[in-house]
């Protein structure tokens, strides 16, 4: 038999008397005491019993409205909204349409996706203008004709798309844009020049790894970029003073157009956000250069984040890159001065 609740065994123990067979005998009693009898039915009795104690509240007031679902305002329907869809504040969805309007109407979004848009679209023009098959196609080297600098005409054509994507295209940007300022682009010589010692730390950790790396068949075999830059002084000084121009719009455009320009809106994440780009251009290069191209992203574009200015970036550019030259013109015998 299963067991009885403790309410159950209290009505239980009052009803014994009367189950027992002595009702005859106290309702006398009963009555000379003015007790009712009919409040005295076993059912009556159980009744009032639970009824009694389901009667005491399980909580004060306060506990009460504080367990009350009204009390969450994040719950709409306890809070006595009707439905869940469309925005949280309206009682209907909105549409697409509205959305993309108001969107629209945020000036900082929108100066942040101009921005974004820029940048497509200059990595763009580089790929597929100024690649060497473009210039070969609108230029191709005469049969019948030996001319020894049009390989380093190809190499100015590269140079001078990456001047005109990576700097004169972003430079028209920022500067007709309202809202948008050239000098938000990092090019304040104050901090470079305070912190010049940072670069050359750089600089110096580097030199070590750069030097293990030349070592390889790949990397020497890939540098110098122009074939015959060991061929004579001019070329060399031709080709590494345009690979120094070069550095000087990359710079402009990952760590100041897209660094500078991003961080207005997203704050230091502008870093990474520029630094996915930055690696991409680099696939056509070795893959230890690939992947120290993360690395180098990240530094450079926290040190002119910090510091509003990429000129430093310029300068430890410009040395790793004229060190590898030499370093790979080493290694094939091929440096200038080692002609006779």
């Amino acid at each position: 038999m299963a067991r009885l609740l403790p309410s159950a065994r209290a009505g239980r123990s009052i009803l014994r008397p009367f189950e027992s067979g002595a009702w005859d005998d106290t309702e006398g009693l009963l009555h000379d005491m003015k007790i009712d009898i009919a409040s005295l039915s076993p059912r009556r009795v159980v009744r009032n019993l639970t009824t009694s104690r389901r009667g005491f509240p399980s909580a004060s007031r306060k506990g009460r409205d504080r367990n009350s679902p009204r009390s969450r305002p994040g719950d709409p329907l306890a809070s006595g909204g009707g439905t869940l869809t469309g925005n949280a504040k309206s009682k209907e969805p909105r549409s697409i349409g509205d959305s993309l309007k108001d969107t629209l109407k945020n000036s900082d979004l929108r100066s942040f996706a101009i921005i974004c848009v820029t940048a497509c679209f200059s990595l763009l023009v580089l790929q597929f203008v100024g690649s060497d098959e473009t210039y070969a196609h609108f230029f191709p080297p005469k049969l019948f004709l030996r001319d020894p600098y049009w390989v380093l005409r190809v190499r100015a054509w590269w140079v001078l798309w990456i001047l005109i994507s990576f700097f004169a295209i972003p430079a028209t940007v920022m500067a007709c844009r309202p809202g948008n300022r050239l000098r938000d682009c990092n090019l304040s010589f104050r901090g470079f020049a305070q912190h010049f010692w940072i670069y050359v730390v750089l600089f110096a950790l580097a030199s070590p790894v750069i030097w293990v790396v030349s070592l390889s068949p790949d990397f020497y075999n890939y540098y110098p970029m122009y074939a015959q830059a060991g061929r004579s002084w001019a070329d060399l000084l031709m080709w590494e003073g345009m690979y120094a121009g070069q550095f000087v719009a990359l710079e402009f455009f990952f760590r100041g157009f897209l660094v500078g320009g991003l961080s207005r809106y997203i704050g230091v994440l502008a870093v990474p956000v520029s630094v996915m780009p930055y690696m991409m251009i680099h696939f056509s290069k070795p893959w230890p250069e690939a992947a120290a191209s993360v690395v180098a992203g990240l530094i450079l574009g926290w040190l002119a984040w910090k510091l509003k200015s990429i000129w430093g970036g310029v300068c430890v550019h410009c040395a790793v890159a004229a060190s590898m030259d030499l370093l790979a013109l080493s290694h094939k015998g091929q440096l200038p001065w080692l002609h006779k």
